[in-house]
């Protein structure tokens, strides 16, 4: 601070030296009065005489030294308020300046909370876009190309691990280099190649922020444009399905927050690819079901009706039995059809040629796949039954071997006892001696007409 030339360090200066220079006047005034009361020249020796004969200029005369003592007060006090005064405006200063940097927080996290959110929105938009579709290749096409669109990356593509677990296979991808890779059948080894063989090894998420520098980068010519990549394993309860790979045409284009969503993204598509598998093992297992069943039904008719064949044609005179359909059958000849197989035919007439509506045919179809059911559930029945009883045969013989004494008895009574069954001409019941002994086997035989 500068005061007519003179620098002050501070207003405790600046008004100690204004107060003695203010106090001065005091004493000049008073002893230029005294001079004129009592005409005395305005002399050295004058004033000197005046001072050493009145003790009231004496008093005066400290008026300088008071009045700076009390300017000097002032003005510290006056430094202080300034003190004072900056240190607020430097808290002000700090405070916006805070403010600022805040505002600045908040605007960067609300743009992150904002795009963390979108990228939310867009997971569970693929989400439920892939839950709707049942067909593998269809859910993996469409990922890859729902994650480059709502994303906005360079290249998505999808690998899955082949049965013997050594390879990762590209299956699915949405840029041009990707399709021609899935076209040329493109494979990584698991554990060796690249970041997405590392990934399927280490069942865990791995990012390359620079390619150029990241030691585990698999050069790819397919893809020239990629700057940065991240690759996300597909697991279910341990097991790792496949690789999600990811490619930016951007530096470290991928944050943690971003990895957060894509991983919880991949855990979904995970459950979706898993969910397709099942539904093809247990669609492929329900064909074969129905391959057996329809195979077991045709072979039980066939036999059932090698035995016997049934048909019954109803007429104005009565119901007669009938060898089989006759061959020039007239009206309407619906197949009865049992899981695929033709057991029989109805055939309808009406009187005077009158032609069949569909919904007439429907109804006869109808009948006839009634007709069919039951049928099956009547030789499934006649089947139960000549179970029940032959275990019920087995079940009376086992009773009676057991009352046998020894072999022979037991022999004889084998041989009476199945001789007795239906159909049954003749009966040989004999015991042969050990192969390494070269004695006639003992033999016992029962004939029953």
């Amino acid at each position: 601070m500068k005061q007519a030339g003179i620098q002050f360090k501070n207003e405790a200066q600046k008004y100690t030296l204004i107060g003695v220079l203010f106090g001065f006047l005091f004493p000049i005034t008073a002893t230029a009065i005294r001079l004129n009361e009592t005409n005395l020249p305005f002399t050295l020796g004058s004033i000197l005489a005046l001072h050493s004969s009145d003790s009231l200029l004496w008093i005066i005369d400290s008026a300088p030294l008071f009045l700076g003592l009390a300017a000097s007060l002032a003005g510290k006090r006056q430094d202080g308020l300034k003190s004072l005064n900056q240190q607020l405006m430097q808290r002000e200063d700090d405070l916006k300046k805070e403010r600022a940097s805040l505002e600045d927080h908040v605007e960067e996290r609300t743009l992150q909370l904002s795009k963390k959110t979108e990228q939310l929105r867009s997971a569970s938009f693929i989400a439920r876009q892939t839950a709707e579709i049942q067909d593998l290749g269809s859910i993996l096409n469409l990922v890859v190309k729902l994650i480059t669109d709502q994303f906005g990356f360079y290249h998505t593509g999808i690998f899955l691990i082949n049965e013997s677990g050594n390879e990762a296979v590209l299956q699915a991808a949405s840029s041009e280099g990707g399709k021609q890779m899935v076209e040329k059948g493109h494979s990584l080894i698991v554990g060796t190649q690249g970041i997405v063989g590392f990934v399927a090894a280490q069942k865990k998420s791995r990012i390359a922020l620079d390619v150029g520098a990241d030691a585990v980068f698999f050069n790819n010519p397919y893809l020239p444009m990629t700057r940065s990549e991240v690759a996300i394993p597909l697991l279910i309860r341990n097991k790792v399905l496949g690789v999600l790979d990811i490619q930016s045409d951007k530096p470290q284009a991928f944050t943690p927050e971003d990895i957060d969503v894509l991983e919880t993204l991949a855990d979904q598509v995970a459950i979706a690819i898993e969910n397709a598998r099942l539904l093809d093992e247990s669609q492929a297992a329900l064909m074969q079901l129905e391959a057996l069943t329809a195979l077991r039904t045709r072979e039980a008719w066939e036999q059932k009706l090698q035995e016997k064949g049934h048909a019954y044609t109803y007429t104005p005179l009565g119901l007669r039995a009938e060898k089989s359909l006759p061959n020039d059958a007239k009206g309407v000849v619906v197949p009865i059809q049992l899981r695929g197989q033709k057991i029989g035919s109805i055939s309808i007439e009406r009187k005077g040629n009158e032609s069949w509506s569909k919904l007439d045919e429907e109804l006869i179809a109808e009948v006839a796949t009634q007709v069919g059911l039951a049928v099956d559930n009547i030789r499934l029945l006649e089947e139960a039954t000549q179970r029940a009883r032959q275990e019920q045969t087995v079940g009376e013989l086992a009773s009676r071997f057991s009352q046998a004494l020894d072999v022979d008895s037991l022999l004889q009574t084998a041989a009476r006892e199945l001789g007795q069954l239906p159909d049954v001409s003749e009966v040989s019941v004999f015991i042969n001696q050990p192969e390494n002994e070269q004695l006639q086997p003992s033999r016992l035989e029962r004939r029953t007409g």
